[in-house]
């Protein structure tokens, strides 16, 4: 068989894969993008020769009633060839459903909707249909509704960074007067609470950079490739720097706390050399761990308002502790008469 054959075949099989069940429909212009997301290239004509060719062997559909003209599978089409979903993964695919479709870009999510209906389907009365409904996720802390993001802009990111090109948007910074153009290198996507966030460099800097997404604005995606800092590793980079919010290194943070609030600790350590004490006469326990100093430890030690007293280091002990003066000022004179 040769190269060009084999090639065919590859290109043929995967547009069969793309193809949804109708009344869904797909374009030749969607499914030559999709392509070559697989690095599978071919120019719009030869891709509805393939289509010509395939719908008199395969129960095809097209829409024709505007352009540009759909196709899919016919609604009640047998698809024998597709394989088959263990119970595993159909319970896989409808959690991914669930629970990561801020993960997933749109052109994928469009394209795994057929997968999600077949896990339905293949799960149907095995006592897993539900599987999904009955598995949730919480926030540990107060939830804030998501902020607004183009879905052009969101398009755009997840394209440049399947493809690996640069993109070129205008982007306002909190507390900016003016957003500004700038071409971006994007690296990753980073979710914190409910805000997104493209790690990237901008234009011929190496420094990587945040970008709330829903601060993007005019966003198109380039044909020049992206360019990561040397040695630039986003799985690395997020497990350390990426996750810390305003770093300042790492310190040994001993603090009393009222014991009732950290007895959960004791099952989940804040970290790997955590040493809690039993609780003293009084019902306090002294905390001893090494720990990122950042703003989120700083958000997460206020939180326990009077109930936590920080030991060492002393600098951030005075600066919890004028923190809390000046809110405790701040009561005091709301409550003054006049």
């Amino acid at each position: 068989m040769s190269a060009n054959t084999l090639d065919t075949l590859q290109r043929q099989w995967e547009m069969l894969r793309l193809l949804p069940r109708a009344p869904s429909k797909i374009t030749v212009a969607q499914i030559k993008q999709r392509l070559e997301l697989q690095n599978l290239s071919a120019d719009s004509r030869t891709l509805q020769r393939d289509l010509q060719n395939l719908s008199s062997r395969f129960p095809l559909t097209v829409d024709g009633s505007s352009k540009p003209y759909g196709w899919s599978w016919s609604r009640d089409a047998n698809i024998e060839f597709t394989p088959r979903l263990s119970t595993s993964q159909g319970v896989a695919l409808l959690l991914a459903q669930e629970h990561l479709r801020q993960f997933l870009p749109k052109i994928l999510l469009n394209e795994l909707v057929p997968f999600f209906d077949f896990a339905k389907q293949e799960l149907a009365n095995s006592g897993w249909e539900n599987w999904h409904k009955r598995t949730a996720i919480l926030p540990t802390s107060l939830p804030l509704l998501p902020p607004k993001v183009s879905a052009d802009v969101l398009d755009a990111v997840h394209l440049a960074l399947a493809k690996k090109t640069c993109l070129r948007g205008t982007y306002h910074a909190k507390g900016g007067k003016a957003a500004k153009e700038m071409k971006i290198h994007p690296l990753g996507l980073l979710v914190r609470g409910s805000v997104q966030y493209l790690i990237c460099t901008l234009r011929d800097y190496k420094d990587i950079k945040h970008l709330a997404l829903h601060r993007l604005s005019t966003v198109i995606t380039l044909d020049e490739p992206a360019v990561a800092p040397e040695g630039f590793d986003f799985a690395g980079y997020v497990a350390t720097t990426g996750s810390k919010y305003h770093a300042q290194g790492q310190i040994r943070l001993v603090a009393r706390f009222e014991a009732e609030t950290i007895e959960h600790l004791r099952d989940t350590p804040v970290s790997i050399d955590q040493q809690m004490s039993e609780p003293d006469p009084e019902g306090w326990a002294t905390l001893t761990a090494t720990l990122d100093s950042d703003e989120t430890l700083r958000w997460w030690l206020l939180g326990f308002g009077s109930r936590v007293e920080v030991i060492e280091p002393e600098d951030l002990r005075q600066e919890l502790a004028m923190e809390l003066a000046g809110a405790a000022g701040r009561y005091r004179r709301a409550e003054q008469p006049g």
